[in-house]
């Protein structure tokens, strides 16, 4: 890896957690890992990783500090570790909802700098067992900046996000917030009522379930937990939720009136077509949160962070 980082603790060794551990420490980087479970800790030391006894002592002398832990855990980790982050820490997360995590930076660490993030590339599986080095490649990974966000810690953490094969894409959290409820949020609801609805018809259909029961409702078989952390105090969830409501109202209508859900399939399938043929251009961009909020929002991601004695280049792909 090319990034200047040198020490990183990651502080909870689930799936995303786990599996940042296990690329970082394939490119290089000196990682530890904490977490509050100590099963968890003994599986990842038996594994060869190195994890620290306490909290403090994985944060100290990190270059950054990377939150993995479940979004409830987040405040009261922070309040433990702050004391002993050093002025100007890196400090980033993964995950899922992006302002309960600003907001508990901004409050219990404020002298660290912090840059929300979220790697979009889970599985319905968790757990230190569950975990991967290439669970990174090609996944989008949101990366948050804010009026207040300092720009060279957001860069660095672009670096290292380039360098695991994700796709950094620019955004501000509350745009973040409101992207996940639509394509994390409103799929695992979906799922869960899939799953329900599925069950309430009997043995026999559940005898005769196949490829479109089981991908529907595949994301139910998710830790139920994990699945509230993604979904509770997102407003934009309500607005998604009235979206697909509305739709299904109106198939249940058509078809009590002996009318055809072919129209909602033709346009479902042009959607998910579209989305799956897009075709994407290189472009150079300014170093400028403005100009990068704008290509994220739009669709796009960054591809490599350059340095050289002129400065900082950023190459990225956008939709064309």
């Amino acid at each position: 890896m090319t990034n200047r980082l040198h020490r990183v603790a990651v502080m909870g060794l689930g799936l995303i957690g786990g599996s940042l551990m296990h690329a970082m420490r394939q490119g290089g980087l000196e990682v530890v890992g904490y977490d509050i479970d100590s099963q968890t800790m003994a599986a990842a030391s038996s594994a060869g990783f190195p994890v620290a006894p306490t909290d403090a002592a994985a944060v100290h002398g990190a270059d950054l500090v990377v939150l993995a832990m479940p979004l409830p855990q987040v405040a009261n980790a922070l309040a433990s570790l702050a004391p002993h982050l050093a002025p100007g820490t890196l400090l980033t997360d993964v995950g899922t909802l992006k302002q309960p995590v600003l907001d508990a930076a901004r409050a219990l660490a404020p002298h660290a700098r912090f840059v929300g993030g979220h790697p979009l590339a889970g599985t319905e599986e968790s757990g230190w067992g569950a975990t991967d080095p290439m669970l990174f490649r090609d996944a989008p990974w949101t990366l948050c900046l804010e009026p207040d966000t300092d720009t060279e810690s957001w860069l660095r953490v672009a670096e290292l996000v380039c360098d695991l094969g994700a796709k950094p894409v620019p955004t501000t959290t509350a745009e973040q917030d409101t992207a996940v409820a639509r394509v994390i949020g409103l799929p695992h609801v979906l799922a869960e009522a899939l799953a329900l609805t599925g069950l309430a018809g009997g043995p026999l259909g559940l005898s005769l379930a196949a490829g479109s029961y089981t991908s529907g409702s595949r994301v139910a078989r998710t830790r139920p937990d994990l699945v509230a952390t993604w979904c509770d105090d997102n407003p934009a969830l309500v607005t998604a939720l009235d979206d697909v409501i509305e739709r299904l109202t109106s198939a249940r209508d058509d078809l009590a009136a002996t009318k055809s859900v072919l129209p909602l399939a033709e346009a479902g399938h042009r959607a998910r077509m579209n989305w799956e043929h897009r075709s994407f251009e290189p472009v150079e961009l300014r170093v400028d949160p403005t100009e990068l909020c704008a290509h994220g929002r739009l669709g796009g991601w960054i591809t490599a962070v350059l340095r050289d004695d002129d400065g900082v280049r950023l190459l990225g792909m956008r939709p064309l």
